[in-house]
């Protein structure tokens, strides 16, 4: 047997993320990642023993990347404020860069039952998260309004996330090409912190 190369390997899972971020799971064909990734088949099931085997490990990869990201800002012991702003600023950043990984996500997490939001404890980690205490706080000292922090946390996300994932259609409805749709969502990093302040602000 080959001896195992780490960058053979590493060239294995860049193509398999680029095809089945894409293509998704069940789109996605070992023969095309053994093509974009310049190997053959034989070679990739000697790294990957299957198909599933290394979903798994890029999705796995892919998520923690997309959750980390936002765990990192929940947890900074900054202003609550200049963290919703460092949040929509820094996460819409990494929404330019990688456009596709929203939607790969979202329909992998309905395909198995968000079974990796349970493997994270997604749940545990945003109620023990320095953004949830900081809310509370405010809340208790009647600053901002009574909210749980789950349904400020979707607000947030999906304010930003949804235009990504609704693309075709906010380019169709905004007439806007590549660049507009790019204007479009810079846009967005001044509005949404603006209307999330605004909200929760009680006096």
């Amino acid at each position: 047997m080959p001896e195992i190369n780490k960058d053979t390997e590493a060239k294995i899972k860049e193509a398999a993320k680029r095809i089945f971020v894409q293509k998704g799971f069940d789109g996605a064909r070992v023969r095309d990642i053994a093509e974009e990734a310049g190997v053959n088949i034989a070679l990739m099931n000697y790294y990957f023993r299957s198909k599933e085997q290394l979903f798994e490990q890029i999705y796995t990869e892919v998520f923690t990347g997309f959750f980390n990201r936002i765990l990192s800002i929940l947890n900074e012991e900054t202003p609550f404020e200049v963290k919703i702003w460092q949040l929509v600023d820094k996460y819409i950043d990494f929404l330019l860069e990688n456009a596709m990984v929203p939607s790969f996500v979202l329909s992998e997490l309905t395909r198995n039952d968000g079974q990796i939001f349970k493997k994270f404890n997604v749940s545990g980690v945003i109620q023990n998260a320095y953004f949830t205490k900081q809310l509370k706080d405010e809340i208790e000292k009647g600053n901002y309004r009574d909210i749980e922090p789950l349904q400020l946390i979707m607000t947030i996300l999906g304010s930003m996330v949804f235009p990504f994932i609704a693309k075709p259609v906010v380019r169709y409805i905004g007439d806007l090409d590549e660049k507009g749709f790019q204007a479009f969502v810079m846009e967005r990093k001044k509005i949404i912190p603006v209307m999330i302040m605004t909200y929760l602000r009680t006096k």
